[in-house]
């Protein structure tokens, strides 16, 4: 808009400035056509009237700077304009501890918009060769998303990751989406390059957590509407987080029966921990009752929820609706009514904000989540103890002591050889007793560095005020039930790696467990 007032301007100060010049000379004509072809040779520093130094009229002497210094910004500007595209990847190579997002799916758009608020993003539609990863600045990049809609696009990502050179001394984070977290599970232990921390995820998979996390079961009827994608993790993570020895489902769906044999088939823990009856249609029933609508059928969603929400136990009940693009039309809706026991949820931002979490988050939150259950366990309460609250109301510090826990988790893990990978599977896993003593103290050493470094120091009593802990001192020196404190810590570990979607394996087991 700018540029065009600026045209203008110069056009009409250089026809008037031209016009009052040359009324008293007889050596140029002077007709308005001629005014207005002397008036556009202006832009190109060319016009005979004004060669021979002035002095002139002030709109013609105004003109013939403004009209030149037009020139040159619509010729810079072109030049911009056609060259941009590999400006951008000269840039993009450029660039170190960013973040590459690959796919032109709705979820790769997404998370790469939650991105950009707090890191640096390259976002590409497809990236199934190096070289296009090279010019996105993969060799310098922190991490990779591979987020295309069809999982062998994401699986040629990885591999075209796998052929990029590093420049950065730190490894490459790689998550790609998988539909079937079983085939997730088999080229996740393929064997990349080292410098490459790959990990096969599930979106459904991430959204259902992240589901459970915010509505999670205490106590309800569980009913799951739809066996979806979504429904199927929703349901093996019902199994894999229940507290009770059994879990049980009503599923309403009809063709659950083959969907379920297939689960108990596939995943030997969800027979054991989760009981399903299936059903064709839901018919609501007196009580408390849990309802997810998991239909990938937005509009059908929407119908079932509104219809649960209607008939369920109006003071009790609770119906939680998948959504992706009718989340917002959702939240309408329940401003109108229901809003006492119908929730949308939007599953794409749900995981996005999952993915964009470091696995340290996850893992911090886990942790939290542990000593929540244990500090109510032994009766504590948010008055006597104000560490007890959600996560989003923590102080910064006590979750930076979080991560920082969470952190130090794969170290320790390393030191008895053995990692930890993404499943849903609850599969168990126990660490030797030497391995027990071994890692306690090591998280007993990182948990006097921590306090030190935070100005803590040795007293007798614990004082919050004074920052002083009797047990900042030496593992020799402690006394037996300060040692179990932290041999606490370890054996909890396989239970809150499992909390954050996680589990354990020794290294050369090859995907094989051990107990």
């Amino acid at each position: 808009m700018l540029f065009a007032v600026l045209v203008v301007v110069a056009l009409v100060l250089g026809y008037l400035g031209l016009a009052e010049y040359l009324a008293g000379n007889p050596q140029y004509a002077h007709r308005p056509i001629d005014l207005v072809y002397y008036d556009l040779q202006l832009f190109v520093i060319n016009s005979a009237p004004v060669s021979n130094g002035g002095p002139y009229p002030w709109p013609l002497e105004v003109s013939r700077f403004l009209t030149p210094a037009v020139t040159a910004y619509a010729v810079i500007e072109a030049a911009r304009l056609l060259f941009a595209t590999e400006l951008a990847r000269l840039r993009a190579r450029r660039r170190a501890r960013h973040i590459i997002v690959c796919g032109d799916s709705d979820a790769a758009k997404t998370l790469a918009g939650n991105l950009r608020a707090h890191h640096k993003v390259v976002h590409i539609d497809s990236a199934r060769n190096p070289q296009v990863l090279v010019g996105a600045g993969l060799a310098r990049a922190d991490r990779l998303y591979a987020l295309a809609d069809e999982t062998p696009t994401n699986i040629a990502t990885v591999l075209a990751a796998s052929q990029v050179e590093r420049r950065a001394h730190a490894s490459l984070e790689v998550h790609a989406h998988v539909a079937d977290p079983e085939l997730g599970e088999a080229l996740r232990d393929r064997g990349w390059r080292d410098e490459l921390e790959v990990d096969f995820f599930s979106l459904d998979g991430v959204a259902a957590k992240q589901v459970l996390a915010a509505f999670q079961p205490d106590g309800e009827r569980l009913v799951v509407i739809g066996l979806s994608a979504f429904g199927r993790a929703l349901l093996l993570e019902l199994a894999r987080r229940g507290r009770h020895p059994t879990v049980e489902v009503i599923v309403a769906d009809p063709d659950g029966e083959a969907v379920v044999a297939e689960l108990k088939a596939r995943h030997p823990f969800f027979e054991a921990a989760c009981r399903v009856t299936v059903v064709p249609v839901y018919i609501p029933e007196p009580g408390v009752h849990l309802v997810y609508v998991c239909h990938d059928d937005e509009e059908r969603a929407l119908r079932d929820g509104l219809t649960a929400a209607a008939t369920v136990d109006a003071t009790r009940g609770t119906v939680i609706v998948r959504m992706a693009q009718l989340a917002g039309v959702g939240e309408m809706i329940v401003e109108h009514g229901h809003e006492d026991r119908l929730r949308f949820v939007g599953v794409l931002d749900m995981a996005s904000a999952y993915l964009s979490e470091r696995i340290t988050d996850s893992l911090a939150r886990a942790l939290h989540r542990r000593y929540l259950r244990d500090q109510q366990a032994l009766g504590e309460d948010v008055h006597g103890n104000p560490s007890l609250v959600d996560w989003d109301e923590l102080p910064d510090t006590l979750r930076d002591a979080n991560r920082a826990s969470a952190d130090d988790i794969e170290r320790k893990l390393e030191l008895v050889g053995c990692r930890m990978v993404p499943s849903l599977d609850a599969a168990p896993f126990a660490f030797e007793p030497d391995e027990v003593e071994r890692l306690a103290i090591a998280e007993h050493e990182r948990w006097m560095a921590e306090r030190r470094a935070d100005g803590w120091r040795l007293g007798q009593r614990r004082d919050n005020m004074r920052k002083l802990h009797p047990d900042l001192r030496p593992w020799d020196e402690l006394g037996e039930a300060e040692r179990q404190k932290d041999r606490n810590v370890v054996l909890a570990l396989p239970d809150i790696l499992a909390d954050a979607g996680f589990r354990i394996v020794r290294r050369g087991a090859r995907g094989q467990l051990n107990r």
